[in-house]
């Protein structure tokens, strides 16, 4: 999660250039650097608690500051509302816990005496910034609103925050009581969230929807609890963390050449430039988990860690996987295959930074996944 961390820090920093402002953004860059390290590296609960709650201030400054929309503020409102309202309660919880146990160091920490509800706010509190399914709402406005580089540090480092907090306290919320109480939830809604962005026709937000159906599958490792599924998790989020960030750079690229983010819209695309169809047919084989990519090792291990988990989660995995297919045809479709508008097509220029950054990010990525994969 570190080597994530400064990787995508470091394609941010790039595409932020053009906002100008050097000192103000690197001072942001710095200190939201600062607190997700700290999230990433410290075995300290309150440590943990307060460096994920302090991550929030930069990416709400940049989302006021840089955004694209008035309904810029809005957007950060609703996004501290529900980082406190369920992160609040949490504080009295963990000094609860240092009390009982003696420690603020987790490993010390005694997990045998909390109750369901004191499990339940601990698994909110995280599961807020990964998000799951129902606790999601701020994320689409969030990406929305951002600009490029804001939804890269937004949905590549922030919703790992979540899954670092929830694997860290795994023994806390793993119990057989706890999950066999909202464990049909996931079930229900981890299909559902993949139907959404079946109907999505903006195509940032349906990125920010298959971030919220992909990252779903966490909680199913970490009920799982095992090396396998810890294995599984460490890789679906680096793994997730990578293709997104070519996703929202995609994105950001084709909005400068269409000025619209409607798929109806956004089409002739292999006309306007064959080499930017290439990298996109790239991004969509990384993004579906298709062999030899190694975002397939990890959908396999997801899908074997449920299948321990449960025998007839194979079944929800597999309508799972058929949805991801179908949503991600329908915008490639769309892009590459669809008949050109005339208008559009006219009007439609590739800016050669906005395409730099992008094989910049592919060449940078990739390479950088192949070498984590081998050590």
């Amino acid at each position: 999660m570190v080597f994530l961390l400064f990787l995508i820090i470091y394609i941010s920093y790039l595409s932020s250039i053009e906002f100008g402002s050097f000192k103000l953004i690197t001072f942001v860059f710095l200190g939201l650097s600062f607190f997700c390290y700290q999230v990433f590296s410290t075995s300290h609960l309150f440590s943990l608690y307060f460096f994920y709650e302090a991550s929030l201030i930069p990416i709400l400054y940049i989302i006021i500051k840089w955004g694209s929309y008035p309904e810029r503020s809005l957007s950060a409102i609703i996004m501290l509302v529900y980082t406190l309202l369920f992160g609040a309660p949490v504080l009295i919880l963990i000094i609860y816990l240092n009390n009982s146990s003696g420690s603020w160091f987790i490993r010390l920490l005694n997990f045998s005496n909390p109750s369901f509800l004191f499990r339940l706010f601990i698994f909110l509190c995280f599961s807020v910034k990964l998000p799951i399914y129902g606790l999601h709402f701020w994320l689409p406005m969030a990406h929305v609103e951002a600009p490029t580089f804001g939804s890269v540090i937004l949905a590549r480092v922030l919703l790992k925050l979540g899954g670092v907090g929830l694997m860290r306290l795994s023994d806390l919320i793993s119990t057989f009581s706890f999950k066999t109480n909202i464990l049909a939830y996931f079930i229900i809604f981890i299909i559902f969230s993949r139907l959404v962005c079946c109907y999505q026709s903006d195509i940032k937000r349906l990125i920010a929807y298959s971030s919220v159906a992909h990252m779903i599958v966490i909680p199913f490792l970490v009920f799982a609890n095992n090396v396998l599924a810890n294995q599984a998790l460490v890789l679906v989020m680096f793994l997730h963390g990578l293709r997104s960030t070519l996703l929202f750079i995609t994105v950001g690229t084709l909005y400068t050449m269409y000025s619209s983010r409607q798929l109806v819209l956004m089409r002739g695309l292999i006309l306007v430039s064959p080499l930017f169809r290439i990298l996109i047919i790239f991004i969509f084989l990384f993004t579906l988990s298709a062999p030899p990519f190694p975002s397939f090792i990890a959908e396999v291990l997801f899908i074997y860690s449920s299948y321990i988990l449960s025998s007839d989660m194979l079944y929800v995995v597999l309508l799972f996987a058929f949805f991801g297919l179908v949503y991600n045809l329908n915008w490639l479709r769309r892009l590459l295959f669809s008949t050109r508008l005339d208008i559009v097509f006219s009007n439609s220029t590739l800016k050669f930074n906005q395409f730099f950054l992008l094989v910049l990010s592919f060449l940078t990525i990739v390479p950088f996944t192949a070498i984590f994969f081998l050590l």
